[in-house]
């Protein structure tokens, strides 16, 4: 679809929706959208409020970009996971990709290759920084609101929120008993339960538990050589919560949270997209580069193969996902007078353990097992003077530590002839004496290791600070000090499997007899062999630091516009590529932004419209990518982002109103170079030695435009009340890496959604009807490059298919 017709096609939708319903004078049911909700029985916009700022305000008293969710708006929009919310958010993309949930906001974000990557969102549950990217999706449950955040937030958000900042806040508990129940079927035998009770428990005391339950059958069918097949992209998880507060004294109050996630089902499983540089480049398989990977396609093509974007895929090994998420966190709230003194302490326990398979062929020859064992501690404190005083502040600060340990396990039953073939060169090189070369065929080589540790040590300290310099204009001025120390132990080696099942792996390289450096546990005498293997310490540790500054002015011409400008910049720290044969540490990414919006609510607030025009100044990207055997990060250059975002919301009538945004985003390159090793060098250079100047290339997952337009109905029907909803949300062309290959891209789509509910007057319970996907798109989500010794092969996730559903809830 191109965009004009696109444009046609939303313009006529929105006539063709408002004409049978201007003029009705239905009452409304209470609904949520990207910016403000209808209130109940009330002719007009109600506006969420929220805590991005660090202080409970409207949002469009909010001189920033942020979108909201309320609950009701999470329920009537059809919003199932946090991957739902990126169709509702402009400049925002979201993938569920193995197990992690990968964020982008205007094209800053950080791609995921294998297990350890830091995202470049910062995302809060509850106050408590989630690190590790497979905490996020079980986060997302019994949520009162959700807030994204869009642009750099080094100044209240600090480390990792180069892209911006995601918080999510569940349900608290209330004072009068009460509870929530919700039952859902829908095809692939979807069974999803909810439940939630909430009260106090004796005077000053409250508490609300939640739990939620899924089994569903998978979007995906493995297929196996002798004819059986078994489905995948299940999902079967159980999750729960448990909030007490406690009023110590009238002044002080303490929040106590523990949660806990499980799942066990076959989730995590690749989708074909390209075979890479042969669809690319003619005659790649007969480049130096391209014939490296003969040995691969020598097993994969014997037996049956995945068709592009087929959720029908073959494998010769069994998937599975057993991942864990736990935690706990304690906040107390006291009003020390005028003040109000925050202080939250939060523990959380990641262990994501997976297998699949990215070879997608039904002849043994490759599997992937991704584990991460993951620890972190935080303890955090904010003291906010008087938000009425016409000089007001913000002090806070916190440190956070974790250790990561990290293991990406990845057999290739092709290393024979690449390993002989290694050696030799190495002989002709004069790296290794002669000798004879006899590595025996077996389906026990070999297993790839890119695995080792990593830990942090992160303190930060902040002031933010509101003047008002007159009636309707204020000064915002603020700043960030964070320090953060990393180390890290590589464990980056090639095994042979045990000859008998419990048996002891045999490591094949690095070989300590030819290269007896490569194992050590001394950083200063480690030194990969020439292959880039070793096992040992880092150089480290590295200690990073950044000072993040914050301007903005707020202009409030009426009361029902802000206009705003803002300069703040952002930071993410540099860290190590555990797994690699990179033993330094690649360095920060430093963004400078540069924000002008407004926010206006009209038409006696039955109208609102928020928008900003944006800039960045982004240098120093981490830029990840598959070299050979391993995933390589490195810095590189700099890229311009400019772009300009609008959300509006409509009340048309007292029973009809229009929804959605619109996003333009130009995110490219503007200098650096970096080398592109699978395209052909030409003869006179080394093979993998083409230096490709990123100037002008796109960044990945960018797309230039985006769209969400949503329409809701809420009408008497019967003796009770009826909401009609549909939201249908369409971006451009996205690249999934920095060179921007076609064959690593995904064209245009749109996606359509729509629920209707009916809540019978005077009982406690609604029935519902939904569907998504309901065009039936096949899209990606996301890619990764296969590397070199595995095919170079482009995989990735697919979106999720056409589904339907039906829904019993109540409350009480």
């Amino acid at each position: 679809m191109t965009k004009r017709a696109l444009w046609a096609t939303t313009s006529l939708c929105v006539l063709a929706l408002t004409i049978p319903t201007i003029g009705t004078a239905q009452e409304s049911q209470n609904t949520s959208t990207d910016l403000p909700e209808v209130a109940s029985e009330k002719s007009y916009l109600e506006v969420i409020t929220v805590t991005s700022s660090r202080r409970a305000e409207s949002i469009q008293d909010t001189g920033s970009s942020v979108s909201a969710l309320s609950s009701q708006g999470i329920e009537n929009k059809g919003v199932q996971s946090v991957e739902d919310v990126a169709d509702l958010v402009p400049g925002l993309q979201v993938a569920s990709y193995q197990g992690d949930t990968s964020i982008y906001i205007r094209g800053i974000g950080t791609p995921v290759i294998v297990a350890g990557a830091d995202s470049s969102t910062a995302t809060y549950l509850n106050g408590v920084y989630l690190s590790r990217a497979a905490a996020i999706g079980p986060g997302f449950f019994d949520v009162e609101r959700l807030e994204v955040l869009r642009g750099p937030q080094g100044t209240l958000y600090g480390r990792n929120a180069t892209g911006g900042a995601v918080n999510i806040i569940t349900k608290r508990p209330t004072e009068e008993f009460s509870g929530e129940a919700r039952l859902v079927y829908g095809d692939y035998n979807r069974i999803q339960a909810f439940g939630a009770l909430s009260g106090s428990i004796t005077d000053g005391v409250r508490a609300r538990i939640a739990a939620e339950y899924e089994d569903r059958d998978g979007y995906t069918t493995v297929h196996r050589a002798d004819g059986s097949s078994y489905d995948a992209e299940d999902q079967n998880y159980l999750t729960m919560r448990l909030t007490v507060e406690a009023d110590i004294t009238p002044d002080v109050m303490l929040t106590l949270t523990g949660d806990y996630y499980s799942a066990d089902d076959k989730a995590n499983v690749f989708h074909f997209a390209s075979l890479g540089y042969q669809d690319e480049v003619d005659g790649w398989l007969n480049t130096r580069e391209g014939s490296q990977t003969i040995p691969y396609f020598a097993i994969k093509n014997s037996g049956n193969i995945t068709e592009t974007e087929s959720r029908d895929i073959f494998s010769s090994i069994d998937h599975f996902n057993d991942t864990s998420v736990w935690g706990v966190s304690g906040k107390l709230d006291w009003a020390i007078g005028d003040y109000d003194l925050s202080v939250i302490a939060g523990y959380k326990k990641t262990d994501p353990e997976f297998q699949n398979s990215f070879d997608l062929g039904d002849t043994y020859n490759t599997y992937i097992l991704r584990a991460e064992d993951h620890e972190q501690s935080n303890i955090d404190f904010q003291l906010t003077s008087p938000a009425s005083d016409r000089f007001s502040w913000i002090l806070g600060g916190g440190y956070f530590t974790e250790e990561n340990n990290i293991q990406n396990n990845i057999f290739g039953d092709f290393w024979e002839p690449i390993l002989i073939q290694g050696f030799s060169d190495l002989q002709a090189a004069g790296v290794l004496p002669p000798f004879p070369i006899d590595i025996p065929s077996t389906e026990l080589c070999c297993e790839l290791h890119l695995n080792g540790q990593q830990t942090s040590d992160a303190f930060n300290l902040y002031f933010d600070t509101s003047f008002d310099m007159t009636d309707t204009l204020t000064l915002k001025a603020g700043v960030r000090y964070s320090e953060e120390e990393r180390d890290g132990y590589q464990a980056f080696d090639l095994a042979f499997l045990p000859a008998t099942a419990g048996g002891d792996l045999v490591r094949f390289a690095p070989n300590t007899i030819f290269f007896p450096n490569a194992i050590s546990e001394d950083r200063d005498v480690v030194q990969p062999d020439p292959f880039g293997f070793n096992v040992g310490p880092v150089n480290g540790p590295t200690t990073f630091d950044a000072v993040t500054p914050k301007v903005a002015l707020e202009w409030t011409p009426a009361d029902d516009i802000l206009l705003y400008v803002s300069a703040q910049r952002g930071f993410k720290s540099g860290g190590y590529n555990i797994g690699s044969s990179q033993r330094d540490a690649f360095e920060p990414e430093k963004i400078w932004s540069y924000e002008a919006g407004w926010k206006t609510s009209l038409l006696e607030n039955r109208l609102m419209v928020n928008g900003a025009a944006f800039l960045y100044d982004y240098s120093n990207l981490q830029s990840q990518d598959s070299i050979g055997n391993q995933p390589i990060i490195r810095n590189v250059g700099k890229a311009e982002v400019t772009g300009i975002e609008v959300e509006y919301a409509a009340l048309l009538s007292d029973s009809f109103r229009l929804d959605g945004s619109m996003t333009y985003l130009n995110a490219e390159f503007t200098e650096g170079a970096l080398t592109e090793a699978l395209r052909p060098a030409p003869l006179t250079q080394a093979p993998g030695s083409l230096l490709v100047d990123l100037a002008g290339k796109n960044l990945p997952r960018a797309p230039e435009f985006k769209v969400n337009f949503g329409a809701q109905s809420d009408l008497r029907v019967g003796n009770g009340d009826l909401m009609l909803r549909a939201d249908y949300t369409w971006q451009d062309k996205v690249y999934f890496t920095v060179f921007n290959i076609e064959a690593a891209s995904q064209d245009s789509y749109g996606v359509l959604r729509a629920r209707a509910s009916y809540s019978p007057d005077d009982k406690p319970y609604k029935f519902s009807v939904f569907g998504q996907n309901l065009t039936d798109e096949t899209y990606f989500t996301n890619q990764i490059l296969t590397g070199t010794t595995y095919g170079a092969e482009f995989v990735g996730s697919l979106g999720a298919p056409r589904t339907f559903g039906i829904e019993f809830s109540t409350a009480f």
